[in-house]
């Protein structure tokens, strides 16, 4: 997911995030408690937007891209 940098800092990418999220916990991909992203580890921006929606750094790391899970019900 990617917002246009003349439009970011506007919520967009939160709202986004927050129609993707409420849409995963309908379980259309059948049943899982995990939702999983990677993000670039020096885009301080997006792991910021990230981790305030519950989406804490695993520690798993592949090149320059970071690990994020949310837990879900």
């Amino acid at each position: 997911m990617m917002i246009d940098a003349s439009m970011q800092g506007h919520g967009y990418g939160g709202e986004a995030l927050d129609r993707v999220i409420d849409y995963i916990r309908t379980k259309p991909f059948g049943d899982s408690g995990r939702i999983a992203l990677t993000c670039n580890k020096s885009n301080a921006i997006a792991k910021k937007l990230y981790e305030s929606k519950g989406f804490p750094v695993t520690g798993v790391e592949d090149e320059d891209e970071v690990e994020m899970v949310l837990t879900i019900a």
